[in-house]
């Protein structure tokens, strides 16, 4: 027998935890035991019984110990690969134009103001719809827009895809949804009168820039005027109408301190609506200082926007079980050109495409790029070791490709075990308010 690689022992408030990463289980340890497990698993981890047979039978019926001859790397590498060639469903997103009402200082994308969808490119969208949802094993279809501002030119260029979606997957019996990351400032009456008229319930990621004074110093509409009263009132239009929205603070540390006054904005929501269809989460804007150390603030914020009535996300990481949408051999993303993508995390230019959406409706992928970004996840040695793996899993295949390109090992916790438990710390609290919830 052998003790978990995916095994870690930390410590929550004066408790120690005996977390495994693959099983997704915990328990707690009293000092005890935890000084014996510390002391067996450095020398043979089947000494444990000697001393304890209860804890030993029990860690094993709990999987965090195993037998010798499991290869638990092999096992996250199968669990991996079976979702991501799940031929079941395809997440197609498309930026319909790269143009955008807004112009954030963070944001990485370059706007493109001419940039729109052309009715051809319409057309190929519509027959790579007809021609996946007509594949026997098509079982689910996500349809997401990005870009840019998705809604922009959502009656000419956005509605004619969504009404195609519909049609062909009602015709082939396939299950489907839309989405849309959006900056919330163009909702109106028309746009949820259609999905109302369609009977479709789509779903909202919707941004905010901290509080009111802070967001508005961000994203305003003129000198005079910001846009947090009108996305903060059309966020309530979505829920109102039974319209999931998860709302994303991107914080900085000059606008994190009262970010938890948002969640008062919807004290007029009903409670049970609050809690079906509004998820808020933080999302620190990555060209902003990381050596500090914000995240009793973020923590503080997070306490206070609970206690308000709103579901806060942990974000914390599932790369293997719930990988990326990049991960996943049938995805791919759609410029307003045809270009074809597969992050969105990076910029939408030519010369950085994957392939194009032929006249067809099939789409290219040039130069071996699927095949290659499939089979990249795996090789980065330190992932092979590390006890956080199957949650981790090196980050997603994009982070996999760049490092593969450039011939460098890396780690996304920088190799810091602090920074692991951390992370091992926020999985168990996370599991442990799911079971409140569920018990509420």
């Amino acid at each position: 027998m052998k003790y978990s690689q995916f095994n870690s022992i930390v410590y929550i408030d004066e408790r120690y935890y005996l977390y495994n990463s693959f099983n997704q289980k915990f328990l707690v340890i009293d000092p005890i035991l935890r000084d014996l497990l510390e002391a067996s698993k450095s020398e043979n981890i089947e000494n444990l019984y000697e001393v304890h047979p209860t804890f030993y039978d029990y860690l094993v019926a709990e999987e965090f110990i195993i037998s010798r001859e499991i290869d638990e790397v092999e096992k996250v590498k199968q669990i991996s690969k079976s979702v991501d060639e799940n031929q079941s469903s395809f997440l197609l997103t498309i930026n319909p134009t790269m143009n955008c009402n807004f112009k954030c200082w963070y944001c990485y994308e370059t706007h493109v103001k001419t940039s729109k969808f052309s009715q051809s490119m319409i057309d190929k969208v519509g027959l790579f719809i007809e021609k996946t949802t007509t594949n026997p094993a098509m079982k689910y279809f996500q349809l997401a827009f990005f870009g840019g501002e998705p809604l922009l030119y959502f009656k000419k260029d956005v509605v004619p895809v969504i009404e195609k979606l519909q049609d062909e997957c009602v015709k082939n019996s396939v299950d489907y949804s839309v989405s849309f990351t959006t900056n919330g400032y163009l909702i109106d009456d028309y746009f949820i009168d259609f999905f109302n008229s369609r009977k479709i319930t789509p779903s909202f990621q919707i941004t905010l820039d901290g509080y009111k004074e802070k967001h508005d110093e961000v994203r305003f509409v003129n000198a005079k005027k910001g846009s947090y009263d009108e996305i903060v009132k059309n966020i309530k239009r979505l829920i109102n109408n039974s319209f999931f929205v998860r709302l994303r603070v991107n914080y900085t540390s000059e606008n994190i301190a009262d970010t938890y006054k948002i969640s008062e904005e919807f004290q007029d929501i009903p409670a049970d609506i609050k809690k079906k269809y509004l998820l808020m989460d933080f999302h620190r804007v990555w060209q902003d200082s990381q050596n500090d150390n914000i995240n009793e603030v973020v923590d503080e914020n997070t306490d206070k926007i609970k206690e308000n009535g709103i579901l806060v996300s942990h974000m914390t990481p599932d790369n293997v079980r719930n990988s990326c949408y990049a991960d996943k051999r049938n995805s791919a993303v759609i410029n307003y050109n045809g270009d074809l993508f597969k992050c969105t995390a990076r910029d939408f230019t030519t010369a950085k495409r994957a392939g194009y959406i032929n006249e067809s409706g099939d789409l290219i992928w040039e130069d071996d790029y699927l095949e290659r970004r499939m089979n990249t996840k795996f090789k980065n040695k330190p992932c092979l070791s590390c006890r956080l793996l199957p949650i981790c899993n090196g980050g997603c295949s994009q982070h996999a490709m760049e490092a593969e390109e450039s011939q460098t090992e890396y780690c996304v916790y920088y190799g810091d075990d602090r920074i692991k438990d951390d992370v091992v710390i926020s999985k168990i609290k996370g599991i442990v308010e799911a079971l409140v919830l569920d018990e509420v």
